[in-house]
């Protein structure tokens, strides 16, 4: 019988099994899954995570938070839990300001009790502030600035910054315009067990109008997979990475008119995992019951109204002070 190059189909099917057979081999014993061969362009990918933060315009959910900080003293102090058995001892708001951008009225309020307030972490684009604050018994302590000079050179730093947990939620949009700042630019990790899209968040630096990298975003780069933020750095003005978030469990949000989110609702990271080496400070949270529904009024998202009476005046700290003093430029 005349050989010819091509294989017959049985054997065909015979090479593929035995080729997903060593692939499954080499994964069970620790070797990394090789990247996907196709990839979306930019717009794609952003195109995909707006359309999944437009129906957010807000948000409320409930959320079991863990949190480590360390003192202005250096005494590190760590409250709350993320435990199942636990009942959620906190709550998370969120409006969209009129810029889809930014800035955003936005809230995590720790608690106690029903009644007696730990912590908030948060911003306020009526007041336009972003802030955080404790109490927790003798310790107390507050930062706060103005939006406008978030990143700014000289900003003192707080132990948890507002904007970059509000950043890493996933229900606020990203620029769409590539040709101006704000925007973003893509790379691709290809390294195997590691494949992502890689978009860096580039803006101007207030005051000083410096193009400087903000934070980057890791997308799942998986042909199985949704393509979902799954890691974020975020980069201080000299371009040191201060922060790392990691990003899991994605679950839908329920609709304000909808008994329960329907199968294409938009989705969330549920389990946010976010450290900050250097301020010594770790946040682990978890939400539950995510709603767009109008449950609450931005006010509640205001920082000097909420600051609690006890806190001493000397504890209270304006991180962009002498921009202020100075008259910086917007």
């Amino acid at each position: 019988m005349k050989r010819t190059g091509c294989m017959s189909p049985r054997a065909t099917r015979l090479g593929e099994t035995l080729l997903a057979s060593v692939l499954l081999a080499l994964t069970a014993a620790g070797c990394p899954r090789p990247c996907p061969t196709t990839m979306v362009p930019l717009e794609s990918l952003v195109a995909e995570y707006n359309a999944n933060a437009a129906s957010v315009p807000r948000l409320w959910a409930r959320a079991r938070i863990q949190l480590t900080l360390t003192t202005p003293s250096g005494l590190g102090l760590t409250v709350g839990t993320v435990s199942p058995l636990d009942p959620p001892n906190a709550l998370l708001l969120l409006s969209r300001g009129a810029n889809p951008l930014g800035p955003h009225n936005f809230v995590l309020i720790g608690r106690e009790t029903a009644s007696l307030e730990l912590l908030r972490v948060g911003s306020s684009a009526e007041e336009d502030v972003y802030y955080l604050w404790y109490g927790f018994g003798d310790r107390t302590r507050a930062w706060w600035g103005r939006n406008k000079f978030a990143g700014a050179p000289g900003v003192a730093e707080m132990p948890i910054d507002p904007n970059q947990l509000l950043a890493v939620l996933g229900v606020c949009p990203l620029p769409a315009d590539f040709t101006q700042p704000p925007t973003v630019a893509m790379t691709m990790n290809a390294t195997p067990g590691q494949c992502a899209y890689v978009l860096t968040y580039i803006d101007r630096q207030p005051v000083t109008r410096r193009l400087t990298f903000r934070r980057e975003i890791h997308f799942r780069w998986d042909k199985d997979e949704p393509r979902r933020p799954f890691l974020v750095h975020f980069f201080d003005a000299e371009g040191r990475r201060i922060m790392t978030a990691t990003l899991k469990d994605y679950r839908p949000i329920k609709a304000a008119h909808l008994p329960a989110p329907p199968a294409a609702a938009s989705v969330m990271p549920t389990d946010i995992e976010i450290n900050w080496p250097e301020r010594k400070s770790r946040v682990h949270i978890v939400l539950s019951e995510m709603t767009t529904a109008d449950k609450w009024q931005v006010e509640a998202c205001r920082f000097r109204e909420h600051l609690p009476i006890s806190m001493p005046p000397d504890h209270v700290v304006q991180v962009d002070e002498h921009l202020e003093t100075q008259g910086a430029l917007k």
